[in-house]
Parts: structure tokens; C-alpha cells; sequence
């Protein structure tokens, strides 16, 4: 992989704790990627909670218009904080500000009876979630030291999925006891800690510099110039393709299961709950040795093979549909597939965004990084349910996914220039259009 051009705290002093593999990384990077495992522990739990622990006291509707908010507050509190990272604002204060926000939403949440609550609750989730994630990805690109880039966010990654698994066992543990308000409590008292943590996390508080020396022109730019940056464009529509697929997994997926396809029998309910659970195993399984290996190849290539690892995947979905197809054992291969291209694209993404962007934009970059998230969150569960109910099984979903996947691996994003000369094409071409 290239070396990327984004600025990071100088570190040589390996990580003391834990175990030896562990122990090769920077300690600000290693707590970096703790902070992320110790936040997606409260809020992947308490996501999944949400429908169990209200689905009989407010409407689907209500629910529905809760997640709206938290995504439009999510919206406008990304756009803040890449403006604000760009600013020169430490990503340290913003993790802060977002656990402190993201627990006050687990308070609020903790006994609602009414849509106005909720409402407020999601409302404070939402902001909490867009500062969260801009914050968390430029932590990574300036703590990762001598690691390569695409290291360092493979170590994230695992952190997140480790933490993503562990706050699902523990809300269905919460879930057998009967104690609804504990959960939310004791995800309130993770991101608290989060908060302080993040607060006294190591590393200078310094603004970022771009070959040494910091950006006059920061103040100048805006998420228009995103555009301009060489290469840029394509990854994200790659990451929307990407993250619509993995977010069908948590949707889709278990649907189609649990009411079958054209010659696939119906599972009972609890196996569409376990392929979930699956899912997350096989990531926490798969995520270094997959991460490690795709790091060692240009993000590009990354990029594109985990769009075939997904295009694979949803292709044995397709054949699964058929009568006399051996059904549940292509499910099962198509979930290790595309748990592989979980696993090769979360990483090569993000590394993928910063070595394309010059560093005066690399907090906007990664805000739009993380609206693509938002975006699929938004559109792709709607269409897949519309075409679950308009065919009645999954087939021509997964064919579409299939297409789609195979479309968008066609793409070239390039390889990343040099930071000053990406910065300067973006900043003239925005100049000229002015």
C-alpha cells in the first residue's frame, strides 16, 4: 500500500498491555481503537434493543420516525464535525462531547411512554452518532504511527466488532432477565466513560499539518471541493453499494429466511435471529487475517475485491432460491463470503479516503465517508422490503444486489496522488467556479 499522505502523532513506543500481538502497535492508536470498541459496545446493543423493548408500546410508525430523526440529527452533526475537525478542533474533545450527548440519549431513552420522548431521545443519538464517527476515523489517521494506514484501521475494525458482538450478547442477556431499563443504564455508563476516556486519551492536541506545514488555505475550502479530489467520488459510491449490502444483512437477510424464497423452506425465527449473531462471530473471526492481507495491496484493489467477495455472496443467495438447491448449505457459504468482504471493505474504505484527500479536507472526507452509512441506512431497507413484498421471496433481490455489486466493482478510484497536489486541484477548481 502507498504511504498515505495523512498527518499523524509521531509514535514508536509499542502498546505494554494485553497480548504480544497487540503489543506491536502505538499505545495512542491501541487506545484509539479502544474507545471505538468501548462505544459500538452501548450503541449496537441498545439498536437492536430498540424494537424489543418498544414494539408494545409504540407503533412501528412511531419507531420509524424516531430512526428518521436520529439520522437527520446525525446529518447535520457529521457536517459540523468535519467543518470542525478541518478547523483544527482535537478529535478527542469531539469523542467526548459525542459520548456525553450519546448517553444523555441512553437516559431518555431508558422509560419512554410517548412519541414526544422518543423522539428526543433518538434526537440526542443522532448528534451524538455524527460526531462520533468523523472524530473516531481521523483518530485512527493520526495515531497510527509506523503502522501502515490500513493496519491501523483493520485493529479498529476488529475493536468495533469485538464490542458490536459483546453489546448484542449483553442486551440478550438483559433481554432474558427482564430488566429493560438496565440496559440502557449500562450503556449510559459506557459512554460516559467514553467521554472521560476519550477526554484523557494520549497524544498531542495539535492541529494538522500537510508536509510539514500547516494549511493556510484550511478556512477556504468546503465539502464542495470533496468532489474534485481525484478519485474521491468513487469510493464513495463504492462505499454506498458496499454499505447497503451490509446493512441488508441485519434486515433483508433475516426476512427472507424466516418466510423462505422459491424452492428455500421457511427457517423458524430463531434462525433468522441466529444468522445475525453468525455474522458478527465470523467478522470478529475474519476481520485481522482478512484485514492484514488486504492492507498489503493498493486500497483500490482492496475496494474491488470485496465487491466480488459481495457479488459472490449474493449470488449464491440467487441460486439458494432455486428448487433442488442445496439451500441451507449456499446460505451458509454466502454468509462467509460476505462476512470476507466485510471484513476486506470496512478497513480499505476509510484508509482508502484518506489517502486520497489532502489533509485540509480530511475531516469533511470523512464525514461524507460516514453519511454514506446514513444514506444506505435510509434507502436500501425500504427497497429491499418493497421488493420482499411485491415478489414474496428474496430471489430478485439478491439478483439486483448481485448486478449491482458487479456494476459498481468496474469503477476505478485510482491511485492516491501526492497530498499538496490534491489539495491544490481541489482548491483551484473550487476557486475557478467562484
Amino acid at each position: 500500500m502507498l504511504t498515505s499522505p495523512v498527518a499523524r502523532v509521531p509514535s514508536s513506543t509499542p502498546f505494554r498491555c494485553g497480548p504480544l500481538w497487540l503489543q506491536r502497535y502505538p499505545p495512542a492508536l491501541v487506545w484509539s481503537c479502544l474507545l471505538r470498541g468501548l462505544a459500538l459496545m452501548a450503541l449496537t446493543g441498545i439498536g437492536f434493543y430498540l424494537g424489543i423493548a418498544y414494539g408494545d408500546r409504540l407503533s412501528g410508525l412511531a419507531l420509524g420516525y424516531g430512526f428518521a430523526v436520529a439520522a437527520a440529527m446525525g446529518v447535520v452533526s457529521r457536517w459540523l464535525a468535519g467543518r470542525s475537525l478541518d478547523g483544527g478542533l482535537h478529535w478527542r474533545h469531539l469523542l467526548a462531547v459525542s459520548g456525553l450527548l450519546a448517553a444523555a440519549s441512553m437516559v431518555q431513552l431508558r422509560d419512554v411512554s410517548d412519541w414526544p420522548a422518543l423522539l428526543l431521545g433518538m434526537a440526542l443519538q443522532g448528534l451524538g452518532l455524527g460526531l462520533f464517527w468523523p472524530a473516531a476515523e481521523i483518530a485512527v489517521a493520526q495515531t497510527h504511527g509506523p503502522v501502515p494506514l490500513g493496519k491501523a484501521f483493520t485493529l479498529a475494525r476488529f475493536c468495533e466488532a469485538v464490542g458490536s458482538a459483546l453489546g448484542v450478547l449483553g442486551t440478550a442477556v438483559f433481554t432474558a432477565l427482564g430488566r429493560t431499563s438496565w440496559a440502557f443504564l449500562t450503556a449510559a455508563a459506557l459512554l460516559l466513560a467514553l467521554a472521560v476516556a476519550a477526554h484523557w486519551s494520549p497524544g498531542t492536541a495539535s492541529r494538522r499539518v500537510s508536509n510539514g506545514q500547516t494549511d493556510p488555505q484550511r478556512q477556504q475550502d468546503s465539502y464542495g471541493a470533496l468532489a474534485k479530489v481525484p478519485g474521491l467520488p468513487a469510493v464513495m459510491l463504492i462505499s454506498i453499494t458496499a454499505t447497503s449490502i451490509i446493512i441488508l444483512q441485519q434486515s433483508a437477510l433475516p426476512l427472507d429466511l424466516v418466510r423462505g424464497s422459491l424452492g428455500r423452506p421457511a427457517l423458524e425465527p430463531v434462525m433468522g435471529s441466529l444468522v445475525v449473531a453468525v455474522q458478527l462471530v465470523l467478522l470478529v473471526v475474519l476481520q485481522l487475517p482478512v484485514g492484514h492481507l488486504v492492507s498489503r495491496w493498493p486500497t483500490g484493489t482492496g475496494l474491488r475485491w470485496s465487491l466480488l467477495a459481495f457479488a459472490s455472496g449474493q449470488a449464491l443467495m440467487t441460486l439458494s432460491s432455486f428448487p433442488m438447491a442445496p439451500d441451507l448449505w449456499l446460505v451458509v457459504v454466502a454468509q462467509v463470503l460476505t462476512a470476507m468482504g466485510t471484513a476486506a471493505f470496512l478497513p480499505t474504505a476509510s484508509a482508502a479516503c484518506l489517502e486520497r484527500t489532502p489533509a485540509a479536507l480530511q475531516g469533511r472526507a470523512m464525514a461524507a465517508y460516514s453519511q454514506c452509512w446514513s444514506v444506505s441506512s435510509v434507502v436500501a431497507p425500504p427497497v429491499a422490503g418493497w421488493l420482499l413484498e411485491m415478489q414474496g421471496h428474496g430471489m430478485g433481490l439478491w439478483l439486483l444486489l448481485t448486478t449491482l455489486c458487479l456494476v459498481t466493482s468496474r469503477l476505478n478510484p485510482g491511485q492516491p496522488n501526492s497530498a499538496i497536489e490534491q489539495l491544490r486541484t481541489a482548491i483551484n477548481s473550487a476557486d475557478g467556479e467562484t
